[in-house]
């Protein structure tokens, strides 16, 4: 039976969609075929044959093309010559590998000895009518692939005619799969998918760039080979965008003999109807491509077979989510093939792969990506779990294209009746609410533009506006522009907040927080999901704030009612799961983060992938809790794998990369890899300034973790400067009276007691306690003994010993209370030696020293190596006063020995408070010129490491 016209469109659309399918499954889809298309049945069933998957879907079987041959002329000769064997030019035929409807392909080699290459010789079928010249077109293509050389598009060798004036192309040929079928058959994950298709992107946007569309994007024509390289093959109908004369004929006589340039099932809505092509059109196509690799289906589903209707789809139906299409389909099957449960499937496809994939296929090429390479970019951003752009059409644009495409239907049913005029009513009830919506979401925006409408010449005239101004102005704003709508005030409190946020201005954020939630409380409801998004928020900035007790309160709140909300809160709750790791750890809870961090990175890699930005900041955090609880082997060894991928500057994460580096300046910090550290935190306080100005609370943290680097390093000189200079940046930033600030100056008295400087500790020790006390609880308890703590030791070196004993019992109490019997209770324990000490209370002091030689000698860590050594030294002491000096030498030998094991061959400062031990005990021998050498020779090496002069008079060591 001959074929008509419709009949080769039709029948090209069915090869594609048979080929698509596994070979087990083609004989069942075959038998489903409706009895109006049972003359079709003869042309597919060649593809139930497995083989037949080695040519080019693109391709029709040999049926198609004698189809063709019957509607078009055919010239003596024919292609009965082609034969393997056959020389085309330089080229012997080895096999043909493929048929389309303008030519054949086949495996062919060089014949002539000039190399050794198989290539795919591209042969156009010899049929032609009167003024239809395929010699032009085949020059057209010539040219077009010759200005492509890409990784991922097949190369074009050579090309020219046969003796007999055949014309070929010599491409590249490329051995695989395609996409499709190769990311099934290797049960690709979604995330392989998405990184494979992304080496897609790049090619089509490559061609693009070289103003080349290729109008034909379908998995057919996508291989991957082997070693899993994506190339784009099939340039045969590609379109150069300087469009001349000579292409706008072709294009008319690709018109007139019926065969539009295109595969149905993948062509854009402008390819459908005709109207210009750009490279909006390939973007769409690839759309297509890319929601079949997520969920196994085209976009459209059909109520009728036929052209006809897959063309009305395509040109107005919206297509269905991914997500709910991998749900209709057989979820068991399609998870498999994507190497994870259906729940996990459709977990990984709801939201931004949705949104990224419904983007591609707007029916509006301006709604679109812009670019391949537009599309690529937010799949990259999805790949490293950032924000992408694509967001769902609003309900208003949904509305307006529903009522475009029905006016007629919607006009007629408001005059049929009056009950269908009460459904309608109910109908515009609900666009009320969408429009209400709608508003809402410009007014956010026109909000947000006008804002920074200040900063334009015709109103700044000539004033530097700062971002910071605009932000203030827009505070003021906000309070008039939401008055009356809960729901508009918590979009613009977390914007600003969220502004302010990435600023680093977590002070300012706070209040725009708490506003957010009160008003997400008001607009939906305590159990609502918004409200339980509102409490995340503000827990995190509470815990940029050093509140974490508070932090960890509001987020437990928050986690509760995200899991309430059952899969729409999952993520939110996977998400905050290393937030509260974090809050944790910084309430010395470390062992509990740790054992958080591990239950959460498998569902972070779940959901975001293990490559992502959101997995790597789990990974640090989980280095930042082992090295808090001493775990520093696998606090390094996680570090010093990820250094590789955080070293680079990624602008695009904001402040996310900085305070990334400022972790991972912390692990460095505790292993003590000193000079790595200073280097990687300040890096990242730079970045901070960079990107925020010199206000903002990341830089500040971070220079408080400098300044005990270099504290800990024994380099006391520059520490107590870098923690003088971030002390005032506190004050500035938070106000003389808040809680960061006076934890920020307490730090500063831990240096300024090591230079020899008692006074200035003091009173900024006091100032710290005098403010902390005022806010209460912006700092927790253990925030708060450790400034008392601090307190208490510069009052014992200032002389006031009954108010340093009295301060540090009480805070001894309360460590016991809290069971935090660690290095800092040891250190309240060794004030309270000095303080007894020089209360003549020897026999206390002794039990004070030797409680805290027990309690650093149960640790098998560095603090507790330093903190048993101090604890020998202040015994020696002791036994000086008891004038058991029989005692001090083993003592002292003993306090050395621990020091050596922690710094080894690096000299240390404090090393010298050995020598000054010895030569108490010298003299306490009456050994006077001994003991005076042994000091200056103390002092001198002291000042040589530390930059600092060593105190004068040393009571006891803390």
């Amino acid at each position: 039976m001959k074929l008509s016209t419709a009949d080769l469109d039709e029948l090209s659309g069915l090869i594609d969609q048979m080929q698509a399918l596994p070979p087990a499954d083609r004989a069942g889809w075959l038998a489903r075929l409706d009895a109006a298309r049972a003359h079709l049945w003869p042309h597919l069933q060649p593809l139930l044959d497995p083989a037949a998957d080695m040519v080019d879907t693109a391709a029709a079987p040999g049926a198609l093309i004698d189809a063709l041959s019957g509607l078009l002329p055919m010239p003596a000769g024919g292609d009965d010559d082609l034969q393997p064997g056959r020389l085309i030019g330089p080229y012997r035929l080895l096999r043909a590998i493929g048929e389309g409807g303008m030519g054949s392909a086949w495996l062919a080699e060089r014949a002539d000895g000039a190399m050794q290459r198989q290539v795919a010789l591209k042969l156009p079928h010899t049929f032609a009518a009167p003024g239809r010249d395929l010699a032009r077109r085949w020059v057209r293509e010539r040219d077009i692939l010759a200005s492509l050389e890409h990784p991922h598009i097949a190369r074009l060798y050579d090309a020219g005619a046969s003796a007999a004036g055949r014309p070929y192309l010599a491409l590249e040929y490329v051995e695989g799969l395609p996409i499709t079928r190769h990311c099934d058959e290797h049960r690709l994950s979604v995330r392989e998918r998405v990184a494979l298709f992304r080496q897609v992107l790049a090619a089509v946007q490559f061609a693009h760039a070289h103003l080349v569309v290729h109008r034909d994007l379908k998995p057919s024509n996508i291989y991957v080979t082997a070693d899993g390289q994506a190339r784009l093959l099939d340039f045969g109908i590609a379109k150069l965008l300087q469009r001349d004369a000579a292409s706008a004929a072709e294009g008319a006589e690709l018109t007139e003999l019926g065969i539009a340039p295109l595969t149905p099932d993948y062509a854009s809505p402008e390819q459908i109807t005709g109207q210009a092509i750009g490279t909006s059109s390939d973007v769409y196509s690839l759309g297509v491509v890319f929601y079949e690799l997520l969920c196994g289906r085209r976009p459209y589903r059909l109520a009728r077979s036929g052209r006809a209707a897959l063309e009305q789809a395509i040109s107005e139906s919206d297509p269905q989510r991914p997500s709910r299409t991998a749900e209709a389909a057989k979820q068991e099957e399609l998870a498999a093939l994507r190497s994870v449960r259906p729940a996990g499937l459709r977990r990984q496809l709801q939201g931004d792969l949705d949104n990224v994939a419904l983007k591609a296929l707007e029916k509006l090429p301006s709604r679109r990506y812009p670019s391949a390479e537009a599309f690529s970019l937010d799949l990259q951003r999805w790949l490293e779990g950032l924000p992408v752009q694509a967001h769902p059409a609003g309900a208003a644009y949904r509305a307006a294209k529903f009522v475009r495409r029905h006016r007629v239907a919607v006009g007629a049913a408001a005059l049929a009746t009056l009950s269908l005029a009460a459904g309608l009513g109910g109908a515009l009830y609900q666009a009320g609410l969408a429009e209400r919506e709608a508003l809402r979401a410009q007014a956010v925006q026109r909000f947000v533009t006008g804002l920074f409408k200040e900063a334009a010449p015709a109103k700044a005239q000539g004033r530097d506006v700062l971002v910071r101004d605009l932000m203030a102005r827009g505070e003021r704003e906000l309070r008039e522009a939401a008055a009356d709508d809960p729901v508009l005030r918590a979009d613009l409190a977390g914007v600003l907040a969220g502004l302010y946020g990435d600023l680093g201005d977590a002070v300012s954020a706070l209040p725009l927080a708490e506003a957010r939630r009160d008003a997400a409380r008001s607009a939906f409801g305590d159990d609502s999901l918004p409200y339980a998004q509102a409490l995340a928020a503000l827990a995190k900035l509470q815990g940029q704030l050093s509140r974490f007790e508070p932090a960890l309160q509001t987020l437990k709140q928050a986690q509760r009612l995200l899991e309430g909300h059952g899969s729409a809160g999952h993520g939110d709750f996977v998400d905050s799961l290393t937030e509260e790791a974090f809050f944790l750890q910084q309430t010395n809870r470390s062992e509990e983060a740790s054992a958080l961090l591990e239950q959460a990175v498998p569902l972070l890699e779940a959901r975001h992938g293990a490559d992502s930005w959101v997995v790597v900041r789990a990974q640090v955090d989980r280095a930042t809790s082992a090295a808090s609880h001493g775990d520093l082997a696998q606090a390094q060894a996680i570090v010093d794998a990820l250094l590789p991928r955080v070293e680079r500057p990624r602008p695009e994460l904001g402040l996310q990369w900085p305070n990334t580096l400022g972790d991972i300046g912390y692990v460095l910090w505790q292993a003590r890899r000193w000079a790595e550290a200073e280097q990687v935190l300040e890096r990242a306080i730079a970045e901070f300034d960079r990107l925020a100005g010199p206000r903002n609370s990341p830089a500040i943290e971070a220079g408080r973790t400098l300044g005990m680097v270099q504290l800990d390093a024994g380099h006391y000189a520059l520490a107590a400067a870098s923690l003088g200079r971030n002390t005032e940046r506190a004050v500035a930033f938070y106000g003389a009276n808040d809680g960061e600030a006076a934890l920020n100056r307490s730090f500063e008295v831990m240096a300024l007691m090591r230079i020899d400087q008692p006074a200035r500790a003091q009173a900024s020790a006091a100032e710290s306690v005098r403010v902390s006390e005022a806010v209460g609880s912006s700092l927790s308890a253990f925030d708060r003994r450790g400034l008392r703590r601090r307190l208490a030791a510069t009052m014992a070196l200032n002389g006031n010993a009954a108010g340093a004993l009295a301060l540090a019992d009480e805070v001894a109490a309360e460590e016991v209370a809290a069971a935090a019997i660690d290095t800092r209770h040891a250190g309240t324990q060794l004030t309270r030696f000095g303080a007894l000490r020089a209360l003549g209370r020897s026999q206390e002091a002794l039990q004070a020293v030797r409680r805290a030689a027990e309690i650093c000698g149960a640790l098998n860590n560095v603090p507790g190596r330093l903190c048993a050594a101090r604890a020998r030294l202040n015994e020696a002491l002791a036994a000086i006063d008891a004038r058991e000096l029989d005692r001090v030498p083993a003592l002292v030998d003993d306090a050395e020995q621990r020091m050596s094991q922690v710094h080894g061959e690096r000299p240390h400062p404090d090393q010298q408070y050995a020598a000054v031990v010895r030569a108490a005990w010298h003299a306490a021998r009456g050994e006077r010129e001994q003991a005076e050498r042994v000091l200056a020779q103390a002092r001198e090496r002291f000042e040589q490491l530390s930059g600092a002069r060593m105190a004068q008079k040393i009571d006891f060591f803390f």
